[in-house]
């Protein structure tokens, strides 16, 4: 999405010329959570870095949580994107379909860690916030709608599939991520291995011996 890569050389004319603040305070969190982490993200640091007074913030994010539910609601509408760009004209390959969707999260993740790790900071971040809410609809949908377009036999329904699939997506990155896993390659595929772990994923779903 736009609002994730906005420039914005002119941090407080922007903030108070153009009644654009929300955007700029964002824009300076998402800054702070790439190049200090999560930690590093407070009301007060995004206040300082946008070149507004501490008490301007309130107007648009009330606490904390609230700011950093708004970053991590823009961070998942772009992966909604992202997600549903990478499988678009695959309508008649699930398999590859798949493959892409998983592709588009690990490289994204492995790309920006700290944006991948705030999604899942429940003391954090309200996933009952509607706007977050929203996009991880979206994003679970895609994974979903993959799965239900062939007829197939099936031991489990189409939903227990994407669970499957979801749970080994995020907990391979979050090994990956905390440093219980490193980057390897599956010695009977030469696969990366989150690449043949999905394979291996897929053989069972469209059973495959």
């Amino acid at each position: 999405m736009d609002a994730v890569n906005l420039k914005n050389p002119d941090k407080r004319t922007a903030g108070q010329k153009h009644g654009d603040l929300r955007t700029a305070l964002l824009s300076e969190g998402l800054a702070l959570l790439d190049n200090e982490g999560i930690a590093s993200v407070t009301i007060r640091a995004v206040a300082r870095n946008a070149g507004v007074a501490h008490s301007a913030p309130a107007n648009h994010f009330p606490s904390r949580s609230a700011m950093l539910t708004a970053i991590a609601a823009m961070i998942f509408a772009e992966l909604a994107d992202m997600s549903v760009a990478a499988v678009a004209g695959m309508d008649d390959q699930p398999e590859q379909a798949l493959q892409a969707f998983a592709d588009t999260w690990f490289q994204f993740a492995f790309d920006h860690p700290n944006r991948y790790q705030l999604l899942w900071q429940r003391q954090l971040v309200c996933h009952e916030d509607p706007g977050l809410e929203g996009e991880m609809n979206r994003v679970y949908s895609t994974l979903l709608s993959i799965l239900q377009r062939n007829q197939i036999d099936r031991r489990v329904d189409a939903e227990t599939d994407a669970i499957a699939i979801w749970s080994m997506i995020h907990g391979y990155i979050s090994m990956r991520l905390d440093g219980n896993l490193v980057a390897a390659n599956d010695s009977v595929s030469n696969l990366p291995r989150n690449k043949a772990i999905l394979l291996s994923l897929i053989d069972g779903i469209y059973g495959r011996d």
